[in-house]
C-alpha cells in the first residue's frame, strides 16, 4: 500500500504534504553476477540480502 502511496502523491504534489513519508535512501551493493545486497550507508553492513533474486511481474 506504501507504494501506491508514494506513486500517487508524487505524481500530483509532494509527497509530504500528504503525510506520506520520503523513501529511504539505501546502499546497493552487487555480489557477483547475481547476488544483491542493500545497506543504510557505505560503512554499515546489509541489513537485507538476496543471492539469486528473480524477476517478478505485476
Amino acid at each position: 500500500m506504501r507504494a501506491r502511496q508514494w506513486a500517487i502523491a508524487y505524481s500530483f504534489r509532494e509527497p509530504a504534504d500528504y503525510g506520506v513519508p520520503e523513501l529511504p535512501a539505501w546502499t546497493v551493493r552487487r555480489r557477483g553476477r547475481s547476488g544483491v545486497s542493500f545497506a543504510e550507508n557505505e560503512e554499515s553492513g546489509p541489513f537485507i540480502r538476496a543471492e539469486n533474486p528473480v524477476r517478478v511481474r505485476r
